[in-house]
């Protein structure tokens, strides 16, 4: 089976990028691995002013099932996509 991501955390915007009205998606490849840890991850597309790092963050804290294989968990790799919008971000946020 496929691994479950039960959590996931949405990233924070950055003073700078909601100053200058960056909007985007920052993409992630991750390792989820069986013991549900993650190992590497790799930005497949990035956003300046802070927001890559922020997703990078929020990657960090998801919670998630592992994939298993005959009964096994086993590691496997998931894109993650965070979206940034100014509309649905508060203008009294950091």
């Amino acid at each position: 089976t496929k691994v479950q991501i039960t959590e996931k955390p949405d990233p924070l915007y950055t003073r700078e990028a909601r100053r200058v009205g960056v909007q985007g998606i920052v993409v992630l490849r991750v390792l989820l691995l069986g013991d549900g840890k993650l190992d590497p991850i790799r930005v497949v597309r990035r956003l300046p002013y802070g927001l890559t790092e922020n997703a990078i963050r929020a990657a960090c804290e998801i919670k998630f099932k592992p994939a298993m294989k005959d009964g096994k968990p086993v590691a496997q790799w998931v894109a993650l996509e965070y979206g940034f919008r100014l509309a649905n971000s508060s203008i009294f946020g950091p």
